[in-house]
């Protein structure tokens, strides 16, 4: 009994050491900074296993950060930062279960069961996938990544403060993207970087698009959050969303501003309470009016792309410059999605296989996708996959209306349900099945934060 108590402490002495010994070889070696560098990191690393809500909330924002990471420190060349981040995901989870604390709840039964045939329609859609390559790496990122992401709120979202803690942490990430954001813009148009044809301001090289959408969430959160405040702390959420709304639009992606604008509408329709209802609606018309003023006031360069929605984007290509429309290039992916589902009997019930899509191309065997997260999954895994998936989200939206009808709607399970509804009318325009990832991870703490309020108002009236 002696040896068993002692041996924990016995083995983090023993990892103390070892790190010491790496840290002090390394800082010989390569550089001093890794003296102070190493230690920063194993604290972080620690830090970050005992608390998974924050280390869930880094990975679905790892589309921001992963460029910088791998252009500042070559080693992410190799280790893969969302890899790594599930990796110590994983041990804050099996911490929990050497803590007894371990479990899935009863209720997440019917949907947890859904989406592992789902998954299993993935796995099988690359046995006879005409782009093997892209094809199973798609499906090992979806099973790594994208289950890891769904099943973990189930896990360790145990209690209200759980939930609210989590909230916490997402506004947290929230400013600190929102600021950052802010002062690039700002240092865009003190260098002269306006004075160009187009601008799409971004954070540390991510892609603009996946920017803009962790904005529209943000977006979703204030408003959300703003329709329950009242006197200046409610103007306080105008200002704060008028500077998210700039934020957007300077990214000049418009799939998420539509995306913020649907989902708030939905969340209206079918989510939010009577007494909010009409603030709402005029928050949401304030909010229209102001990204209108914004097109008319900003600079050509940074709302190009809203005002030629309809012409489409002058790019260069190696025929020379020309203009795309990129809403009639995505129609033209759906209807050859369509097409290609249809094309024979094994197509439509099991569809082409993962990244089959690619295949309709000249490159055939590569990363690309409908943009579209059901045409690419009736493409692909054909109407037996559809159909689960389908299953899946209607199991979940079942449970929402439920809570919504008696009254369990918190202001913080609001917010993850708005930010759901987001994401998911994003996912009809942009992205791919793993690109959309954070959509499972946002239902999943939508579910669990709404389970918990039911308990916790149990509890209180018991």
């Amino acid at each position: 009994m002696v040896l068993f108590r002692t041996a924990p402490f016995t083995l983090s002495l023993l990892g103390l050491i070892l790190i010491q010994i790496i840290t002090f070889y390394l800082g010989i070696v390569i550089h001093p900074v890794m003296f102070f560098l190493i230690p920063i990191l194993v604290l972080a690393t620690v830090w970050l296993v005992h608390r998974p809500e924050f280390t869930l909330l880094m990975i679905g924002f790892t589309s921001i950060i992963k460029g910088f990471m791998q252009e500042q420190f070559p080693i992410f060349e190799t280790l893969d930062l969302t890899l790594l981040l599930i990796i110590i995901l994983w041990t804050g989870l099996a911490k929990i279960a050497f803590t007894g604390k371990w479990g899935l709840p009863e209720w997440t039964r019917d949907i947890l069961i859904l989406f592992a045939l789902f998954c299993g329609m993935v796995f099988v859609s690359g046995f006879y996938t005409p782009s093997p390559v892209s094809g199973w790496l798609k499906i090992g990122r979806f099973l790594i990544f994208a289950s890891s992401m769904f099943v973990a709120p189930f896990v360790f979202l145990r209690n209200i403060s759980d939930s609210i803690r989590m909230l916490n942490y997402f506004k947290f990430l929230s400013a600190t993207i929102l600021v950052a954001m802010l002062i690039n813009l700002l240092l865009i148009a003190t260098s002269g970087g306006l004075f160009t044809y187009l601008v799409r301001a971004s954070l540390l090289g991510a892609n603009p698009i996946a920017v803009s959408r962790s904005l529209a969430v943000i977006a979703a959160m204030v408003t959300v959050i703003g329709i329950r405040r009242e006197g200046w702390k409610r103007l306080t959420t105008l200002i704060l969303l008028t500077l998210i709304l700039l934020a957007i639009v300077s990214t000049g992606s418009r799939g998420p501003l539509a995306s913020f604008f649907a989902g708030i509408i939905l969340f209206m329709l079918m989510f939010e309470s009577s007494v909010y209802r009409s603030r709402l609606v005029l928050v949401g018309g304030i909010s229209i009016m102001i990204v209108f003023g914004l097109l008319f006031v900003l600079p050509e360069s940074l709302t190009t792309r809203f005002m030629q929605i309809t012409q489409g984007d002058v790019i260069v290509t190696a025929g020379g410059v020309e203009r795309v429309s990129t809403i009639a290039t995505r129609l033209n992916f759906w209807s050859i999605s369509l097409k290609g589902w249809l094309s024979g009997p094994s197509n439509f019930l099991f569809g082409m296989g993962a990244s089959g899509f690619s295949s309709f191309f000249v490159w055939r065997d590569f990363r690309w996708y409908p943009h579209n997260i059901f045409f690419e999954v009736l493409v692909e895994q054909g109407f037996v996959g559809f159909v689960l998936l389908i299953m899946m989200i209607a199991v979940a939206v079942r449970y929402l209306l439920k809570a919504r009808k008696v009254g369990m709607l918190s202001e913080h399970s609001s917010v993850w349900v708005a930010a759901t509804l987001v994401i998911f009318f994003s996912a009809q325009v942009s992205g791919d099945i793993n690109d959309n990832r954070i959509l499972l991870m946002f239902l999943a703490i939508a579910l669990s934060s709404i389970h918990l309020d039911r308990r916790f108002r149990e509890s209180i009236t018991a």
